[in-house]
């Protein structure tokens, strides 16, 4: 009679949430510990570890602080534009009431 080893189940896929794995790359970057030890200590794959560091190393967070400043600033000029716009109708309309010919009545 043959023994029959059960059939192993298949891995599940750990999910990790952002703040985890900022969290991870931050106590990477610190340098006090090598990826390989780091990533036993939190049960992650030193690959996904990898992975997470160039996703959210620093190099990429002053690469998004670039865009989000790009972003701030395009807003600003949005602003000036639409503020400068009304003050032009604003002007045109008062030259337009300054240019009007006066009624008989004010003659």
């Amino acid at each position: 009679m043959k023994d029959e080893q059960p059939k192993s189940q298949p891995r599940q896929r750990r999910r990790y949430d952002e703040e985890f794995k900022r969290n991870a790359v931050e106590l990477l970057e610190r340098g006090e510990r090598s990826a390989v030890q780091l990533s036993r200590e939190l049960g992650v794959s030193d690959c996904s570890l990898g992975k997470w560091k160039r996703q959210y190393g620093k190099a990429t967070r002053s690469a998004q602080s670039g865009a989000q400043a790009e972003q701030s600033r395009i807003a600003q000029l949005e602003r000036q534009v639409e503020y400068f716009s009304r003050q032009r109708d604003i002007l045109k309309k008062a030259l337009a009431i300054l240019g009007q010919e006066p009624s008989d009545s004010t003659k």
